[in-house]
């Protein structure tokens, strides 16, 4: 494992970890992060070049985040990476490089040409990549039909709704997928894109484990829609996290998406992130009934700040959390929600009322009271904490 994440290395230095990388002969796993280590392409080709004379290599992770690639470097990488015909998992990070479109294609056709891949793990965040590069990309994915774990993180990109359709044909022509990961925060997705990636999605019954970021897009009720839909398909998944903050979902869409969410009784894991979605007292209610019907979920993420659910909403919420006996991990950002006592109170005693609980993430801030004024509520729920912590669990709590 090579962990120089951050370290400023010379052209000397970098050329002495390649010599020294290149002697590795049998080796079968890799883990080499030199992201933000200011390499450039020169430094990055090197390395590559030592990793793609490792014939035995079936595991690879190398992050080149942050090292001032450009297209240039990211040609010259993808080079040395399409001799890696022995790799069956990769993950590969060339986030915060300016690749651009010119650079994802040379990416592309050397992945397209490892035809013994069965896990992929990409990131490609802030590179300045636009539909033409996805284009591209899921030209690759789709020559590699035998992938069952893939992930795809392209947020703070320039991707549109062309570049969402290909990237979701290409997750329609997977065979088996148990694994999905999509990242597309913040580019130019629209509900037609998001209908797009959840009827592919959709077509998977066989995944356990799923992730979908499309924060800041516009999903609205029309891709809640779709989301909900394609979720009911997908029977055998264990964990979901739907990333969905500021899309104008409305308490309709959360409804709906609530609603589908109640079927999926067999997850263990749950990352539900719906900030600034006006979901409402409505949304929060139908959010809670889905909540409490998973008996089997450990993990919870949950993320509705800023909705206005209200006292009401908040008590329908902690009630449901209370009644789940195998939950061990909870997380829930209720903040600018006008969460008063009877809400504040309820969390209270829920939050005592999980039996396995190991680590309690609660943001209540931002609620209406003023600095350093707390109520009856507040103190009732700083001894459950405190009773919590004297059985060991880790909690990190605001108010």
């Amino acid at each position: 494992r090579v962990a120089l994440r951050k370290r400023r290395l010379s052209q000397a230095a970098a050329a002495s970890l390649a010599r020294s990388v290149a002697t590795l002969d049998g080796l079968r796993s890799l883990e080499a992060d030199v992201g933000f280590c200011a390499l450039g392409e020169t430094g990055a080709q090197r390395l590559a070049e030592a990793i793609a004379s490792l014939r035995c290599l079936a595991r690879l992770e190398l992050s080149l985040a942050g090292c001032g690639l450009g297209a240039g470097g990211a040609r010259k990488v993808a080079k040395e990476l399409a001799a890696l015909c022995s790799v069956q998992a990769l993950k590969l990070d060339l986030s915060f490089n300016e690749i651009g479109d010119a650079g994802l294609r040379e990416v592309s056709q050397a992945l397209g040409g490892l035809p013994g891949l069965v896990g992929l793990e990409l990131d490609f965040n802030r590179n300045r990549i636009g539909d033409m590069g996805v284009g591209w990309l899921a030209q690759a994915v789709a020559s590699l039909p035998g992938l069952l774990d893939l992930q795809v993180c392209l947020f703070d990109n320039r991707v549109g709704e062309a570049g969402v359709h290909e990237l979701a044909r290409s997750v329609r022509a997977l065979r088996a997928p148990t694994r999905l990961v999509v990242g597309l925060n913040r580019n130019s997705v629209g509900e037609v894109g998001v209908q797009d990636l959840a009827h592919a999605t959709g077509t998977h019954p066989g995944l356990r484990e799923l992730e979908l970021h499309l924060s800041i897009s516009s999903v609205g009720w029309a891709g809640a829609h779709d989301l909900a839909q394609s979720l009911g398909f997908l029977e055998g998944l264990r964990s979901l996290t739907l990333d969905l903050n500021v899309n104008h979902v409305g308490a309709a869409g959360a409804r709906l998406l609530a609603q589908s969410l109640g079927s999926a009784r067999g997850l263990v894991g749950l990352r539900f992130l719906a900030s600034g979605n006006r979901i409402r007292e409505v949304g929060a209610k139908e959010l809670a009934q889905a909540i409490g019907s998973m008996r089997c979920l450990a993990s919870l993420d949950l993320d509705v700040s800023g909705n206005g659910i209200g006292d009401a909403g908040a008590w329908e919420l902690a009630h449901a959390v209370g009644t789940l006996p195998s939950l061990s991990r909870l997380t829930a950002d209720l903040r600018g929600n006008l969460v008063g006592e009877l809400g504040a109170r309820e969390l209270a005693r829920a939050v005592g009322a999980v039996p396995a609980l190991e680590r309690l993430e609660l943001r209540l801030d931002g609620n209406g009271r003023g600095t350093g004024e707390v109520g009856p509520s507040h103190l009732e729920l700083a001894h459950a904490v405190q009773r919590l912590q004297t059985g060991g669990c880790i909690c990190e709590c605001t108010w």
